[in-house]
């Protein structure tokens, strides 16, 4: 469990550096392009990098709100209950589909990650490898895969909390 751990911390450090990174390269580059046509300067090709940087912002983003679960989602169990043991089914069932549908996402990501390498694709200004910005799909797919199984294992640990409790406190 320590090497889950630190391989989760580890993830969370480049994560947050490459979050950190792109949304920096990301506002820079967009100060660029309007200071440029401003002074109408043509930056052919800006649209083109912007693109790529951001593409790994937005996708490392979703996977770091996979993990702290603070994507958006359409929760209404809580207005209906509020017992532990119902909620925590619910959710137990919510990230058994999730698995099952992001699993088959991230195998398609794959699929296509590997079609592109073997394609080999460029970019039309710059020529730069397309699989640069399907990478960062896969990444994110691929952890938050990942992040749903860890928290399928946390339900499951607290169904099992909720029955020990109700059974302790029937037994009083």
């Amino acid at each position: 469990m320590n090497i889950l751990k630190k391989v989760d911390g580890l993830l969370e450090i480049v994560e947050g550096w490459i979050l950190i990174i792109t949304g920096t390269a990301v506002g820079v580059m967009i100060l660029a392009n309007a200071i440029f046509r401003f002074l109408r300067v043509d930056w052919f090709g800006s649209e083109e990098l912007t693109m790529f940087v951001a593409f790994w912002l937005y996708f490392i983003g979703a996977a770091c709100a996979s993990r702290d679960d603070t994507h958006i989602s359409a929760d209404m169990v809580s207005l209906f209950t509020t017992n532990p043991k119902v909620r925590a089914i619910v959710n137990l069932i919510k990230n058994a589909i999730s698995i099952a549908i992001c699993s088959v996402f991230t195998v398609w990501c794959f699929n296509y990650v590997t079609w592109q390498a073997t394609m080999g694709a460029k970019s039309s200004v710059y020529k730069l490898p397309v699989i640069i910005s399907t990478i960062p799909i896969l990444f994110c797919f691929g952890v938050w895969t990942l992040y749903l199984i860890r928290d399928l294992v946390r339900n499951i640990k607290t169904i099992g909390n909720t029955d020990a409790e109700t059974q302790s406190e029937g037994g009083k």
